[in-house]
């Protein structure tokens, strides 16, 4: 039996682990500042169960829809297919990302299977994520995030 990705996280570093040939992460770290947007366009989820991408500032916050957080979720269920997001906080440097899932109407995430495959092209980014439960599969969302630079 092959170990779940949060086991290999556990015995790795923690953010990314080789797994089955993979670079796999558990969560995307990536450089911002005041007044960068992101923008985060679906391209495709899992009809199974709703899922999130999950977009947390370090030392600010997000304005999303008009309201300031210090992280938010962008549910499939409850966005639109194109989310932008404003960077505010004179201190952000970054962001982590990470998938979410409901299961059972739990909010979970870093569990079982759960994890990211990353292609990276300067700012923009092609997100295929794996929620935790069963195999992963790496297409329970897909997202193209892009960084605008402020």
């Amino acid at each position: 039996m092959t170990a779940s990705l949060a086991a290999a996280f556990r015995n790795g570093n923690g953010r990314k682990v080789k797994w089955q040939g993979n670079v796999v992460y558990s969560m995307v770290h990536i450089g911002i500042k005041e007044g960068d947007v992101i923008d985060v366009t679906r391209v495709s989820t899992s009809a199974t169960r709703a899922q999130a991408l999950k977009v947390a500032v370090d030392k600010g916050n997000v304005r999303a829809n008009g309201v300031l957080v210090p992280t938010a979720a962008i549910w499939t269920h409850t966005s639109p297919e194109v989310a932008s997001l404003q960077i505010v906080g004179r201190r952000a440097r970054s962001v982590d990302i990470w998938n979410s899932w409901s299961f059972d109407g739990v909010d979970s995430a870093w569990l079982g299977n759960a994890g990211m495959l990353v292609e990276t092209n300067g700012d923009d980014h092609l997100i295929y994520c794996s929620d935790g439960v069963g195999d992963a599969t790496f297409d329970d969302l897909v997202v193209e995030l892009r960084v605008r630079r402020g």
